[in-house]
């Protein structure tokens, strides 16, 4: 089956890069066998092996030449027939992401344009011996373990439990970023709709590798907390902003550790000139010469970012033998409605550990699934999952833009986060690495060289949805995954954020303008296609599986917050219904999306709850 699969692979990957040589081919055929070993939902690699057997018979090209293969593709992503699609979308992508990394590091495509190349690096795991009891074991080390240690540590002894490694502090290429510090190799997606999801897997979690973007939850939202938890100034209170004030003073929160880069300074013309407002990012950075960290998202983490390992449990204020990386939280022990021990893997042994109280701060993806693992029901476990999906749109322009440089996002617009009933979108700025430029603006159609040497000339943005579709986990061993559908509500309105985007960019001078569907929808000045024509085209896209290539770094709400357990799974102390010692501090909570990219959301949810401990 792997010739054949082999056999496939070369004929579709030379008709799509004709310019890479033997060892470019060799190192992408070399990354796409390992993402079809590596990839989290193996039902979905059974189909697309399939498919390549059956493509590697010699009766295929009686009816695909390989000069006629890109044009296949485009038609499976252009299919009224939802697998032919999945299986075009799929296909591309993962093309794309075999060119963008490589299991040596250099991805294939780093050669033919000018882009910063990082040899793979090291991580130095710390082995330290798991105690036999601990009175606080917080699981989970990013934005909502990292407060809560911090609190309890005044009054408890607390161990910190993560699965990940520390950061490495070195500028690290995307594939050892991506296999290092994110879930699953930063490839697992939801079913239903392809959603790819990006997690941080860290000491820090996401706040090690996120892109410093630091939002206040806006008062709309707090009061639809309130509303669906049934309270009157709860989160919308003075105590809750008090906790929003106070982590915002400790990560340094301020417009003035950010400038718009280069790759934005278009994009904040065109929604000038669209009528659009835009803002400066607020940033939690220690000063304001933190602005070169386009890198940062793979692990550099350097000091001048105020991450929660730098911020709450820093080894001077935090005794570092109690913090235990690379170390798993499988399940909980539980007995009469206690959680008595944790059961923790680290070098391949499985540990139990007795405990006093539980702090779950896993991220919305884990949480659930660690207490599935130790036998809790609630009907609301796992279920209301939300991700605000984004989907983007690049332009290029006539001015060199490196996609990847400067802060990592400068600029966004809130102008239409309340579209409707409290939902809508923000629009922001994209740091634009191979691995999100390739596989989400695939361009199968022009001259391959001329296409991959713009690479630099390109600049990215994203529309972030606030939404109100779900998902759910599917609770398969040993990997949960995720299913995920978007509504017609939130497709309206993902739309509407990427016709502005379009706009923006054209009106911001751009020759050329991507939009991440499938296939992708690409307008050129010198074709003399009208604009408004080709925004007509995006409106029409319907709402399908595999008709727009989405993305998710902000999973929430699988453990949501209610004070009746036939609503919600936690407290409002965020204590879990039915557990005397075991709380959730983390996005999990959210009664709703928290409308912004999430991690002060998540801090002060954190302060906010464990300040009651």
């Amino acid at each position: 089956m792997e010739k054949k699969i082999s056999k496939s692979f070369r004929a579709i990957f030379a008709s799509l890069y004709p310019n890479f040589d033997e060892n470019e081919t060799q190192n992408s055929e070399e990354y796409f066998i390992f993402i079809l070993k590596s990839y989290p939902d193996k039902s979905e690699i059974i189909q697309l092996k399939a498919f390549f057997v059956i493509f590697s018979l010699g009766l295929r090209k009686l009816f695909i030449k390989d000069k006629n293969i890109p044009k296949f593709i485009n038609n499976l992503q252009s299919s009224n027939i939802s697998i032919f699609r999945k299986l075009g979308s799929g296909m591309t992508a993962l093309f794309g992401l075999s060119t963008a990394r490589s299991l040596n590091g250099e991805g294939s495509v780093y050669k033919h344009f000018d882009y910063p190349i990082y040899n793979n690096a090291k991580i130095e795991k710390k082995f330290i011996q798991v105690p036999e009891s601990i009175e606080v074991a917080v699981i989970g080390s990013g934005s909502g373990g990292g407060v809560a240690a911090n609190l309890l540590n005044e009054n408890y002894e607390v161990g910190i439990f993560e699965k990940g490694s520390y950061a490495n502090r070195e500028t690290n290429n995307e594939t050892f970023g991506y296999h290092n510090f994110y879930e699953t190799y930063a490839m697992q997606q939801t079913r239903g709709y392809k959603v790819l999801l990006l997690a941080g897997s860290s000491v820090g979690g996401g706040t090690s590798i996120n892109w410093t973007t630091s939002l206040r939850t806006p008062d709309n939202i707090l009061n639809e907390w309130d509303s669906l938890t049934g309270q009157n100034n709860y989160f919308n209170s003075s105590n809750f902003k008090s906790s929003m004030d106070f982590i915002c003073q400790q990560l340094n929160v301020s417009e003035a550790n950010n400038k718009i880069p280069q790759k934005e300074i278009k994009l904040a013309e065109g929604l000038s000139q669209s009528q659009i407002s835009y803002k400066i990012i607020p940033r939690n950075t220690s000063n304001d010469q933190c602005l070169e960290s386009g890198f940062s998202t793979f692990g550099h983490s350097d000091e001048s970012i105020n991450s929660s390992y730098q911020t709450w449990f820093p080894e001077d204020k935090f005794n570092s033998q109690n913090v235990y990386s690379n170390t798993s939280v499988k399940y909980l022990t539980i007995s009469k409605g206690r959680a008595t021990h944790i059961n923790v893997e680290k070098n391949g042994k499985v540990q139990q550990i007795a405990v006093d109280k539980v702090v779950l701060a896993a991220g919305s993806l884990n949480t659930p699934k660690i207490l599935l693992n130790s036998g809790y029901k609630n009907k609301h476990l796992g279920q209301h999952l939300k991700l605000h999906p984004v989907s983007g749109v690049a332009g290029k322009f006539s001015e060199e833009q490196k996609p990847w440089a400067g802060t990592m996002q400068g600029i966004y617009s809130d102008d239409y986060l309340f579209m409707k009933d409290n939902y809508g979108y923000l629009l922001e700025g994209l740091p634009m690495h191979p691995s999100l430029f390739f596989p989400f603006f695939p361009n199968n159609n022009d001259n391959f060289e001329d296409f991959i040497k713009s690479y630099n000339y390109w600049s990215g943005s994203i529309v972030l949805t606030s939404d109100k579709s779900s998902g759910s986990i599917i609770n398969k061993n040993p990997q949960h995954l995720w299913d995920y559908n978007l509504n017609d509500f939130d497709h309206s309105n993902l739309l509407h954020g990427l016709e502005n985007l379009v706009r923006a960019n054209y009106l911001a001078g751009a020759e050329e303008i991507m939009v991440a569907a499938s296939p992708t929808m690409h307008w050129k000045k010198s074709s003399n296609v009208n604009i408004e024509d080709f925004i007509n085209k995006i409106r029409a896209i319907k709402n399908e599986p595999f008709r727009i290539l989405l993305g998710s770094a902000h999973q929430m709400g699988t453990a949501r917050i209610n004070p009746n357990p036939e609503l919600g799974v936690v407290d409002l102390d965020g204590k879990v219904h039915g557990l005397e010692n075991v709380y959730i501090v983390d996005a999990s909570t959210f009664p709703r999306c928290s409308g912004v990219n999430p991690m002060i959301s998540i801090q002060s949810m954190s302060h906010f709850l464990m300040s009651k401990i």
